[in-house]
Parts: structure tokens; C-alpha cells; sequence
């Protein structure tokens, strides 16, 4: 071989050599984008994880194996069937949210992390369903997605996974079910109408009696007022004929008389009336001997 040929080799291998170390120094520079984790495997063994940045892992004995999304994520709608507590079959439609907390855990522990969340789901919420009933699936959605979100999350603590959000979507029970319970609120509004129009008409009953009551309160006390009147107006004639004597009972007399005449006069019946002249006179004297001497 001569000089010249083992100059090329070395030359060869040189920039093989070269090239391999640039290649290993090329490998062992990692920048990792904000929405990934990246887990460093040493000799086929878990080592690290790498955060968003720039890292150096080392060449040869190190290499990155699994490149881990950890922005949140939504799973296909689940859509699982179940029996309440008072046997009635229903299928409830489940919308899962999460995210990846401990990358090493999620690529170690489980081979595809949404079958298990998905595997895990349908146990759980038939176990939580068959403990309440129709009316309490259907009234009490957010406690019963809270109650299957937290049951979830020891399960999937364990697999590096944080489950932000379980939502029951919809509940949908069959046909014959359907109409039970069309039959049900139907009798329920009917109840209800009646509730309330036996009330009304109890309400206007109290109402017509209170006003039946104050009716014959107010007539009453027009009554004891007219009575009231009454009296004062006795009392004050006969206070006036006992301090007026024979000149008030005249006074009062001719009051009379003249009331008597207009009213006759006011009447299409009337009739013509005479009185005696001395009439008064009488009157007066007798009132005059009934008061006695002055």
C-alpha cells in the first residue's frame, strides 16, 4: 500500500470519526417545546424527564424514547349504558377533559392512557348510576359528575393523569319509559291545577266571608252611632224642657207642627188636616203642671 493510499484512509476516518462525534454532539442537544415532556431512558432504563428548554442528555448511553403532549386534551363523547336504582335502563352521554401530570408515569404504568380512562369511566359511573334513581340522574347532574370526576381521580393519580373535567351531557331512557313518565307529569300538572283552584276558591271564600264582616261591622256601628244621636238629641230636649219649661215645650211643639205640615204638604197622598187652635195650649199647660211650679 502506498503513502499516498494510507493517507486517504486516515483522511476517511477522520471525517468518519469526525462525523460521529458531530452526529453524538447533534444528539445529545435537546430543546423541548412548551406543550411536551420528553422521558430520558439510560441504558434502556427510565432516568429523567425533561422539562420545556434546551438539555444535553449523553450520547450513546442516553436517548430520549417517549415525547409526551401535555397541553389538555378532550376525548371522544363515551357514550354508556346503565341501570338506576329503580331498574330503569338509560344511556348517558359523558364528555372527558385531562391532561398529562407525571409523563413518566403515563408512558410506564399504561400502554394507551385514553382505553384507560375509557375502561375505567364505564365501571365507575355504572357503579355511582345504580345508586340513584331516575328522578336523582336527572335532577342532580352536576353532583353526579363531580362524585364519577372523583372517584376517577385516585384511579388515574396512579397513571400520571389529572382529570380536569367529567360532565354528564345527556341522559336518554326509551320509549316506554318515555311515555311513564309523559303519563306521570301529566297527572302531576293536573294535581297541581287542581291544588290551585281549591285553593283560589278557599281564598275567595275567606275574602267574601271578611267582607260579609265588615259589612256588618260598619252596620253596626252606623247603628250605634244613629242610637248614639239619638239619645243626645232626647237628652238635650229634655234638659231644655226642664231648665226652659213651658216656652220650650211650645217651642218643640210648634217644631213638630210645622215638620207635620210640610210633610203633608210634600205628599201626593195627603190628605187635609185640622188641628184645633187651643191644641197647643192644652199641650203647653199640661207640660206646664207636669214640670211643676218654678
Amino acid at each position: 500500500m502506498s503513502s499516498s493510499q494510507g493517507a486517504g484512509i486516515v483522511a476517511i476516518v477522520v471525517v468518519v470519526v469526525i462525523a460521529f462525534i458531530v452526529f453524538q454532539v447533534v444528539r445529545a442537544v435537546r430543546i423541548v417545546p412548551q406543550s411536551q415532556n420528553h422521558i430520558v431512558e439510560r441504558l434502556g432504563k427510565y432516568n429523567r424527564t425533561l422539562d420545556a428548554g434546551l438539555h444535553v442528555i449523553a450520547p450513546i448511553v442516553e436517548s430520549v424514547r417517549h415525547k409526551v403532549d401535555i397541553l389538555e386534551r378532550q376525548m371522544p363523547e363515551i357514550m354508556i349504558q346503565a341501570i338506576t336504582l329503580d331498574n330503569v335502563t338509560i344511556d348517558l352521554t359523558l364528555a372527558i377533559m385531562y391532561r398529562i401530570e407525571d409523563a413518566a408515569k403515563s408512558v410506564s404504568k399504561v400502554q394507551n392512557v385514553e382505553q384507560a380512562i375509557r375502561t375505567a369511566v364505564i365501571g365507575m359511573v355504572r357503579s355511582v348510576i345504580g345508586k340513584t334513581d331516575l328522578d336523582g340522574v336527572q335532577s342532580n347532574r352536576r353532583q353526579l359528575s363531580d362524585e364519577i370526576e372523583s372517584e376517577l381521580t385516585v384511579i388515574c393519580a396512579e397513571w400520571g393523569i389529572v382529570l380536569s373535567r367529567v360532565e354528564i351531557v345527556d341522559v336518554e331512557v326509551d320509549s316506554a319509559t318515555k311515555s311513564a313518565m309523559q303519563l306521570q307529569l301529566n297527572a302531576e300538572r293536573s294535581r297541581r291545577a287542581s291544588v290551585r283552584e281549591a285553593e283560589g276558591k278557599k281564598e275567595a271564600a275567606y275574602l267574601a266571608a271578611d267582607a260579609e264582616l265588615y259589612q256588618a261591622q260598619r252596620a253596626a256601628e252606623a247603628r250605634r252611632l244613629l242610637a248614639d244621636s239619638e239619645a243626645y238629641a232626647v237628652s238635650a230636649v229634655a234638659k231644655a224642657i226642664a231648665e226652659g219649661g213651658q216656652p220650650a215645650v211650645e217651642f218643640e211643639m210648634r217644631k213638630l207642627h210645622s215638620d207635620a205640615m210640610k210633610s203633608l204638604a210634600g205628599s201626593s197622598n195627603g190628605k187635609l188636616v185640622l188641628i184645633p187652635s187651643d191644641f197647643l195650649d192644652a199641650v203647653s199647660r199640661l207640660a206646664h203642671r207636669a214640670s211643676g211650679p218654678s
